[in-house]
């Protein structure tokens, strides 16, 4: 594979730059007119112009943030977490989406590390005591969160339901879930609806990605409340952080396979199918080294394509979450994994794999239909990509065609570009 050129790079940046507008939504008293689109406080960024996703998700908002850093949108970093915070207090719950009809269900919580990204953005501009305000009111919201949705153990937030230490009975492993208690919409709070994952049975399983990243939120926790003074309770959160990374390496790493799978509490037994789920304890940063090399010496190559790294090793039809697809967000979460753990030549081919890929299906563009039969050829990012074969788009999903735009590959792209030392 050719290496990506600085004009090359800087094209497909400017598309990005010019298109951020396209995402502002406002949405304050839409909720009198009889729609289904919630009222929040402050504007946000959507995952695209048009069609499906008009409204602000859950985990798109903080990878969509993560490309927002040293632009002129830095501001809405901090009203995405804002606008959050309300909903949660509204719900008691952060919902999927900004819709009536996603308040039965949540998405992998990234809270806490968005939270981190609004203040980092409120230091670098000199406003320290606004940013500790944000910071107590926020780390309030998380703790609530936490222990309320994701360690909840009643009906509507039974999510918390895997307890291998009988001597600390409010310690355990979480699964995803929905109030209507239907596999398929647990699948929805994941995220990844719909994958190979699971075997449909979600309310089943014990997820490794949500696991992870339950437990950065509670060392995220820790961390502010060492900030805020508030030492009391720092002990408590990463005894639990401490906890969580021992169930996920006692249940959920198979030391036979050398890789980390979703975990069925009711059979006890660790589903087989493989997924970039499986990285997200690298990302956590709650491996030892001797585990991660493993690891990644043997399964980095199996998920490693031309275009990029695959969702999984197996291929269903309509399931968009799997082979041979990619996402922006898992290819992030993989090479912030590697980095951290010193693989730092394999990140940098990954960053250049995915960017490479995004660009070709941006240069040679992709035919659209038209309303009156005509076609138009497209020339932007898209919602996912098939990573096997580079330069196509992935195929339908459970949702129809792919969605171009497109936010959260639009910020991954930037924020790989900025690492490959092309563009300053």
């Amino acid at each position: 594979m050719k290496n990506l050129q600085k004009k090359q790079i800087e094209q497909v940046l400017e598309y990005i730059n010019n298109y951020w507008h396209s995402l502002q939504r406002e949405a304050k008293k839409q909720e009198k007119k009889g729609g289904t689109l919630l009222d929040l406080p402050h504007p946000y960024l959507v995952p695209s112009h048009q069609g499906m996703f008009q409204e602000m998700y859950y985990w798109d908002s903080y990878f969509i943030a993560l490309g927002l850093i040293g632009t002129d949108y830095e501001e809405y970093i901090i009203y995405m977490t804002k606008n959050l915070a309300v909903l949660f207090e509204r719900f008691e719950i952060i919902p999927n989406g900004s819709r009536y009809y996603f308040t039965s269900r949540s998405q992998p919580p990234f809270f806490t590390q968005l939270m981190w990204l609004a203040y980092d953005v409120m230091i670098s501009q000199k406003r320290d005591d606004e940013a500790k305000q944000f910071l107590a009111e926020m780390t309030e919201i998380a703790e609530k969160e936490h222990i309320n949705v994701w360690m909840g153990t009643t009906k509507d937030n039974n999510r918390l339901v895997f307890f291998p230490d009988k001597n600390s009975p409010s310690i355990g492993l979480s699964r995803y879930f929905d109030v209507n208690y239907l596999h398929e919409l647990a699948c929805c709070e994941s995220g990844w609806d719909h994958s190979t994952r699971c075997d449909d049975l979600w309310l089943d399983h014990i997820p490794v990605d949500l696991n992870s990243i339950l437990y950065i939120r509670e060392l995220d926790i820790a961390k502010a409340k060492k900030i805020l003074g508030q030492n009391d309770s720092v002990a408590e959160w990463e005894e639990r952080a401490k906890k969580r990374k021992e169930f996920i390496n006692q249940y959920l790493w198979d030391s036979d396979r050398q890789f980390f799978f979703d975990y069925n509490y009711q059979t006890k037994r660790r589903n087989p199918h493989l997924s970039l789920a499986g990285f997200f304890p690298l990302w956590a940063g709650l491996m030892e080294k001797d585990q991660a090399e493993k690891m990644v010496r043997k399964w980095l190559p199996v998920f490693e394509h031309q275009g990029g790294l695959v969702t999984s090793l197996q291929e269903v039809s309509g399931r968009q979450w799997a082979f041979p697809n990619g996402w922006a967000p898992l290819q992030w979460i993989v090479v912030e994994g590697l980095e951290k753990y010193g693989y730092d030549d394999d990140a940098m081919r990954i960053r250049q794999k995915w960017c490479q890929n995004c660009f070709t299906v941006y240069d040679q563009g992709i035919s659209i239909k038209n309303q009156d039969g005509t076609e138009t050829k497209e020339h932007s990012l898209w919602e996912k990509y098939n990573v096997v074969n580079i330069g196509q788009i992935a195929g339908d999903g459970c949702y129809g065609p792919s969605v171009n735009g497109f936010g959260w590959t639009n910020a991954i792209f930037k924020v790989f570009a900025e690492c490959l030392n092309i563009v300053q």
